[in-house]
C-alpha cells in the first residue's frame, strides 16, 4: 500500500491539475470497460481525486467519440491502423488479452489446429464431422464488427486470406457470445478468456495448447490481442496522468487479474 500511495503521489508532483477540472471520459473497448477500468479508475479517483466517466461500446465507436472529443480516453483491442493515427491518435500498449475458442460443453472434439479453427471460420469445413465430432452442421457464433474482438479474430484466425463465413450469426454484444454458444450444441466462437462466464460451454485448445499454458514465445499460443488506451496527440495533464498509472506497477497488478501484463513479451 505504501509503494502504491508513492506511485500516485509521484504521478500527481509530475502531473498537476486542477482538482476541480472536468471529469475524464472512457469509452471503447468492452474488455477493458469490464474488467480493467472500473477498478483502476476507482483506485485513481481515491489517490488523486480525479473524477472518471466510464461508458463502453467497443473499439470502433470508443475511436470515433475520441476524434469527436466526446472522450479523452478511448480503450482498443486492436493496433490502430494508419488512418487513425493519422488523424492524430496515439495508441499506448498496456497489456495482452488471450482469446479463447469456446464451444458447447457437450461437444466431443477436444482440440482443433488453427488451420482448423481458419476452415471453420471461413465456412471451408461446416460439419463437426470433417474434425473428429458428430455429423453436425458448425454454427459461428460471431462478435459484433466494429469490436476489437471480431477484428482481431478476423486477422489471426482468417490472416485475411477469406472472409469470415456468410452463415455466421452475430451476438448482439462481444459478452454475449458464449451465451450463444452455451444456447446451441454445434456453435463455436472465439472470445476473450475474461468475458468466460456462460454455464454450458468449454474451451479448446489450439494447437494442443490453451493460453495459461504457453502464451508467450516462439510457438506459443496464436490467440493473443492486444489491450491499447487510445488518446489524441496533445493529451491534457489529467489525461497523459492517467495513460502513465497504468503503466504503473500499481495499475499492471490490476490488469494481472484477467489478463496479462506488459512484462510478457509477444515474439
Amino acid at each position: 500500500m505504501h509503494l502504491l500511495r508513492l506511485c500516485l503521489i509521484v504521478l500527481c508532483l509530475t502531473t498537476p491539475w486542477e482538482s476541480q477540472a472536468a471529469p475524464l471520459r472512457y469509452a471503447g473497448a468492452t474488455t477493458l470497460q469490464r474488467d480493467f477500468m472500473p477498478e483502476a479508475t476507482r483506485l485513481y479517483e481515491k489517490e488523486t481525486g480525479t473524477d472518471f466517466r466510464i461508458q463502453g461500446g467497443n473499439t470502433v465507436p470508443g475511436l470515433r467519440a475520441l476524434l469527436n472529443g466526446d472522450v479523452e480516453i478511448a480503450g482498443a483491442g486492436r493496433f490502430l491502423s494508419v488512418t487513425e493515427k493519422e488523424a492524430g491518435l496515439v495508441e499506448t500498449l498496456i497489456g495482452w488479452d488471450a482469446m479463447s475458442v469456446i464451444v458447447h460443453r457437450d461437444n466431443p472434439v477436444s482440440n482443433l489446429t488453427l488451420d482448423q479453427l481458419r476452415n471453420i471460420f471461413s465456412g471451408s469445413v461446416q460439419n463437426w464431422r470433417e474434425v473428429g465430432g458428430q455429423d453436425q452442421a458448425i454454427l459461428v457464433v460471431a462478435t459484433p464488427p466494429g469490436s476489437g474482438m471480431r477484428s482481431m479474430s478476423e486477422q489471426l484466425i482468417l490472416k485475411g486470406k477469406s472472409p469470415l463465413t456468410s452463415k455466421a450469426i452475430m451476438a448482439p454484444l462481444v459478452h454475449d457470445a458464449d451465451q450463444q454458444v452455451a444456447r446451441f450444441p454445434m456453435a463455436i466462437t472465439v472470445l476473450s478468456q475474461s468475458m468466460l462466464d456462460a454455464d454450458g460451454v468449454k474451451r479448446l485448445p489450439v494447437d494442443g495448447m490453451l493460453p495459461e499454458e504457453s502464451l508467450f514465445g516462439e510457438g506459443g499460443y496464436p490467440l493473443v490481442k492486444p489491450l491499447l488506451l487510445v488518446t489524441r496527440s496533445d493529451p491534457d495533464a489529467a489525461t497523459a496522468a492517467f495513460i502513465r498509472f497504468a503503466l504503473s506497477d500499481p495499475a499492471q497488478q490490476l490488469l494481472k487479474k484477467k489478463f496479462y501484463p506488459l512484462k510478457h513479451t509477444l515474439p
